[in-house]
């Protein structure tokens, strides 16, 4: 297989997770839109707006995903075809440079996580509850699919450093 595969399904699987991550906005803002429309008490009403923000959020970073990636496929192909070594390379420098924020983004939305429990037990009132509980949403979903994007990540590192291996030393 060409080195240039690995990178294809790299862009894959990120353009994969962008879908679902849309799908899941979508369905938020759906939720939002339903407890907008049939919520009978404060607490359903109070769930509107923070679910909205999750959901739009959600789906605007999901597309930006998908569509940044579909690009990438393009732009990639075109560099590799140019000068294959000086791509592997670049890639290698690419994916040490974001593979290190990893951990800080699992332990950045821990603590979304907690502070939205927190909101939740703390201010309990229908939007402090509502806040609380739409947070706790968005941070369990960006620890999901970025579990996911680190072993995809590392993996293609992997493939990258195996490429680079093979490559006989530049003069």
């Amino acid at each position: 297989m060409e080195f240039i595969e690995h990178t294809f399904a790299w862009c894959r699987g990120e353009i994969f997770e962008g879908r679902l991550l849309a799908l899941f906005g979508v369905a938020v803002v759906a939720l939002a839109l339903s407890f907008w429309r049939l919520g009978s008490t404060p607490a359903a009403r109070a769930m509107f707006v923070p679910l909205l923000v999750v959901g739009a959020l959600a789906l605007l970073v999901g597309l930006t995903m998908s569509f940044n990636n579909q690009v990438r496929i393009n732009t990639y192909s075109a560099a590799f075809s140019e000068n294959p070594d000086e791509f592997v390379q670049a890639e290698r420098e690419r994916t040490e440079a974001f593979i290190k924020w990893y951990p800080y983004t699992m332990y950045s939305f821990s603590v979304v996580v907690i502070l939205g429990l927190g909101v939740f037990l703390w201010k309990p009132t229908p939007l402090g509850r509502a806040i609380g509980l739409a947070t706790l949403l968005l941070g369990l979903c960006v620890l999901f699919l970025d579990h996911f994007s680190e072993e995809r990540a590392e993996s293609y590192h992997a493939q990258i450093i195996e490429e680079l291996e093979r490559q006989p030393p530049m003069q």
